[in-house]
């Protein structure tokens, strides 16, 4: 079996260390290096690339996948199959049909359910007890295509989004070598997704971590900091103050007490508690704009917020 692995970010690389294992990659096609720091004069590469130099494996970048020299290139591997880990752009109609076996996809949900960019996000923000990885056949049209395998992964009360993505990530190089070993051997079912049940999910933009104690509860703010880590976070605006500042919120949990929404409920050594639309939320730790992170009692000492009034 010989496989070309398609994926750009850290959740690709457990799958991509076991198919590796067993012999299967012949070249990697990962997203191009990108400048930056102060003059942008030092360069990231993804940690595909970084891999592919260790190992010595050929290592694509395509700016456009259209391109005929790569395109070229890529025929030239001769492979059976395609793998797209977490990729982060769709392939067009003439890479999927260039290997035999065409290309397959594990993606972080349990399909139909949450296409698209976020689907670990999403299964923390709604509140889910589980969620689950999918290796389904590519298709033209945005992770629409027909399912071979499923497995389900639980989700902790207080997990975030690193610990989920590492869960899910090893489960799915779990996964897909079980979904590749069928189509070698051609027991791979291709089960179509019932398009009633589909929900799609969006790009996270930084300003997605807004939140406010006056519209959420309690629980959408902690499954927003759930979901978030470690970007863009959560923020909202300190009003105690002439001038109102944003304030991420760098620890966070809920607490079993009502008030006025918005309103300081304790601002003292036992805590720093602020009253939600529903229940409220403990104050563990905060970061200013423009300032390091400091634990809630550091806050209160320098900022002197005032139990009873807006936060």
């Amino acid at each position: 079996m010989k496989i070309v692995f398609w994926g750009s970010s850290d959740f690709s690389m457990p799958a991509l260390k076991a198919l590796f294992e067993k012999g299967w990659i012949v070249a990697v096609v990962t997203n191009p290096d990108k400048p930056y720091g102060r003059g942008m004069h030092e360069i990231h590469k993804t940690p595909l690339k970084i891999w592919a130099e260790e190992k010595k494996i050929p290592c694509l970048q395509p700016v456009r996948l259209r391109d005929q020299t790569f395109l070229e290139e890529l025929a030239n591997f001769h492979a059976d199959l395609f793998v797209v880990v977490s990729y982060g752009r769709i392939l067009p109609k003439e890479i999927l049909q260039m290997p035999p076996l065409g290309a397959i996809n594990l993606h972080a949900s349990l399909l139909p359910r949450y296409r698209g960019a976020s689907p670990i996000q999403a299964a923390i923000l709604h509140g889910d007890t589980f969620t689950g990885n999918t290796i389904q056949y590519v298709s033209e049209a945005l992770d629409c295509g027909d399912i071979i395998l499923q497995s389900q992964v639980p989700i902790l009360p207080n997990e975030t989004y690193p610990t989920l993505s590492q869960k899910l990530a090893l489960d799915g190089a779990i996964l897909l070598t079980e979904a590749i070993t069928q189509i070698s051997e051609g027991k791979a079912k291709r089960i179509p997704q019932n398009e009633a049940h589909a929900t799609y999910t969006k790009i996270i933009k930084r300003e997605d971590g807004k939140i406010s104690f006056f519209t959420q509860t309690a629980e959408e703010i902690f499954r927003r900091f759930r979901a978030y880590q470690p970007w863009p976070g959560i923020f909202t605006t300190y009003h105690q103050t002439k001038t109102p500042f944003p304030v991420h919120l760098t620890s966070i949990e809920p607490y079993n007490q009502e008030g006025e929404p918005g309103i300081v409920l304790q601002a003292n050594k036992e805590g720093f508690i602020v009253a939600c639309k529903q229940g409220a939320i403990n104050l563990l730790s905060l970061k200013p704009a423009g300032k390091k992170e400091m634990a809630f009692l550091g806050f209160i000492n320098g900022y002197r917020p005032q139990a009873g009034k807006a936060f």
